[in-house]
């Protein structure tokens, strides 16, 4: 058996401690091994058996630190079994401590030993969040080379209150893990920082009349995660996307923008477009639209009719953008096909030359369990405008989008 990923997760006296027994039971059923250790205010407000059960492993507490029936330092036991550790929530009393390097307590003294991946997910009221002294010391933390920090999200808080300061969602912090997974032996996170990145997803829709539209099949997880592996990473990133139809929670911490037509797509990337280093246009663009007006149902009887008289293809939004390019900005269009790739080759090569971009990831969507969906995997292969063909094996849409990242940040370099 494939051995399991072992994840430390640290607990403190934040309310929103009281969200972290569904994230143990969320990442026990994907397979991981959970140990849980939890901080003197964090036992007031969930119980340790609950994470024990949870978790099929003991609740590790505070009183355990200089136990008597621990043969070794616990602190330093807890850092070498784990593979990546978790904070969450973390609270302004733990960075604090952290920070300084003050080891009072079990928790403080695994964060200062520990040298694995550390995902850290702050919650607190705004104001606390807001403070200088605790932004300070975040922006610390941010710095440090092993740590990938998730910034609080906003929504109404236990006081009641509306702002930022709500612990990140479970789906995203585990999306965090995957990523941190698909980055193998690298532990550095912010090789982007200072890097802007223009990203579109999902599909577009035209409408045929007040009732019917043309779309496609995308559900806008490629561009997403590739904005999120971007953001993970230390870039400055946008996602301008058509309907998602996927967890939403998953766009936290990154700007998104909604569009519906080909139109709508279009006009927003060339108000953004020259600021941006990278540009990936993964969006599924409708081929087909309609060229009257719309606005009224068609009565069924009349339809054909109404839509060969009225069709029209879209046009290329890639190729009309790629004639401004700047020399230093890099283009990333994407291609699905059928068949093998020995047959979608020429095809893809000349895609590229068509559309004027830099490179092109084509991968196959009539493979099972392929292509469309946020469970499906992907596998792929990445083009440049010369004579580059790398092959990613199937693999999770998370590990495609890092490995994409990574090939086309080296080749520039």
């Amino acid at each position: 058996m494939e051995s399991k990923v072992k994840v430390l997760i640290l607990i403190t006296g934040s309310i929103a401690a009281v969200r972290i027994p569904l994230l143990v039971s969320q990442l026990v059923k994907e397979n991981f091994e959970i140990k849980c250790v939890i901080s003197e205010n964090a036992e007031k407000l969930i119980q340790p058996l609950s994470l024990s059960v949870l978790s099929r492993n003991s609740c590790i507490l505070e009183k355990d630190q200089w136990s008597h029936y621990q043969s070794r330092p616990l602190h330093i036991d807890l850092c070498n079994w784990a593979d990546i550790l978790l904070i969450a929530p973390l609270t302004a009393t733990t960075l604090s401590k952290w920070i300084t390097g003050n080891a009072d307590g079990l928790i403080p003294s695994i964060l200062i030993a520990n040298f694995k991946p550390i995902i850290v997910a702050p919650a607190m009221n705004t104001k606390m969040w807001l403070n200088q002294a605790v932004q300070k010391n975040y922006a610390l933390l941010e710095n440090t080379k092993n740590v990938l920090s998730l910034k609080p999200s906003e929504g109404v808080l236990a006081c009641d209150e509306i702002g930022i300061g709500k612990i990140p969602p479970n789906d995203l912090i585990q999306l965090a893990i995957e990523f941190i997974l698909s980055q193998n032996t690298r532990h550095y996170f912010k090789d982007l920082i200072n890097k802007k990145f223009l990203i579109t997803g999902g599909c577009t829709s035209e409408n045929i009349d007040a009732a019917r539209s043309i779309t496609n099949k995308s559900s806008g997880t490629m561009g997403l995660l590739l904005a999120q592996v971007a953001r993970f990473r230390g870039a400055e990133v946008k996602y301008i996307h058509g309907p998602l139809r996927i967890n939403k929670d998953l766009t936290e911490g990154i700007k998104s923008f909604e569009i519906e037509t080909s139109i709508d797509l279009k006009q927003e990337i060339k108000k953004e477009i020259s600021s941006y280093d990278y540009f990936f246009m993964n969006a599924a663009v409708s081929d087909l639209k309609i060229t009257s007006d719309n606005s009224t149902k068609i009565s069924k009887h009349k339809i054909r009719d109404y839509i060969n008289n009225n069709l029209e293809l879209v046009p290329d939004i890639l190729r009309d953008l790629s004639e401004s390019k700047k020399h230093n900005q890099i283009f990333v269009g994407f291609c699905a096909f059928t068949g093998p790739i020995q047959n979608a080759r020429k095809t893809i090569k000349d895609k590229i030359i068509k559309k004027g971009c830099d490179y092109m990831f084509a991968n196959p969507i009539d493979i099972e369990g392929q292509g469309f969906g946020p469970s499906a995997k992907n596998e792929g292969w990445l083009f440049d405008n010369l004579n580059m063909e790398n092959h990613i094996p199937r693999t999770s849409k998370i590990d495609i989008a890092n490995k994409i990242i990574t090939q086309i940040i080296s080749v520039k370099k």
